[in-house]
């Protein structure tokens, strides 16, 4: 029965509840023949197909989006990089940055921005959240891997691998975000219609 719950979650990030709930009962059905990982291959598989079929019929619009997230991450990471400068040179001991809380204060853009820039993809993209988040991710990936490749700063090939690799892990932070958004767009669309 909880599982019913999680496959109806996950469907109804990329569709309507009515649609996820009538998906995954057809979905149920199915697996008692087929098995536990039938179904759960067929959730995801469902969730994927929804999700690409959402970049695919506005794929201009995606891409919009994903620029307009690239740029916003872009100005947001040089703010905060100019204000790691000017705050490091204010300290001036280098041994007083290596406590937790300098650490801390400067690595939480690394997880702060993602997550607003997912909360503002969800809110640019009513519905189509997590579309825009896989066009972000997209952009974003190619990004890096440019970035990567045209100024490597010293790193060898199998750096370069991990860090290709690695990119889509670190997009964890803007779908919570986007899931975020999603959920507060929907609570304040009911609070609505009450």
């Amino acid at each position: 029965m909880r599982s019913i719950h999680i496959a109806e979650w996950i469907l109804a990030l990329v569709t309507s509840r009515d649609r996820a709930a009538s998906t995954v009962g057809d979905l149920v059905e199915e697996a008692a023949t087929r098995g536990v990982f039938w179904f759960w291959s067929g959730v995801l598989r469902t969730a994927a197909s929804l999700l690409w079929r959402d970049v695919a019929e506005r794929p201009a619009r995606m891409a919009g989006l994903a620029f307009r997230g690239l740029a916003i991450e872009l100005a947001l990471s040089l703010f905060f990089l100019a204000l790691s400068g000017v705050t490091a040179a204010m300290i001036g001991s280098p041994g007083a940055l290596n406590s937790a809380g300098w650490r801390l204060f400067f690595n939480a853009p690394t997880l702060v921005i993602p997550i607003l820039i997912g909360r503002m993809l969800a809110r640019w993209a009513p519905g189509h959240e997590l579309a825009a988040c896989l066009a972000y991710a997209i952009l974003g990936s190619i990004f890096n891997v440019v970035i990567m490749i045209v100024f490597p700063a010293g790193m060898g090939s199998s750096a370069l691998l991990w860090g290709i690799l690695g990119d889509p892990a670190q997009q964890t932070p803007l779908l919570a975000g986007a899931v975020w958004g999603r959920r507060s767009l929907q609570g304040h669309r009911g609070r609505g219609a009450r």
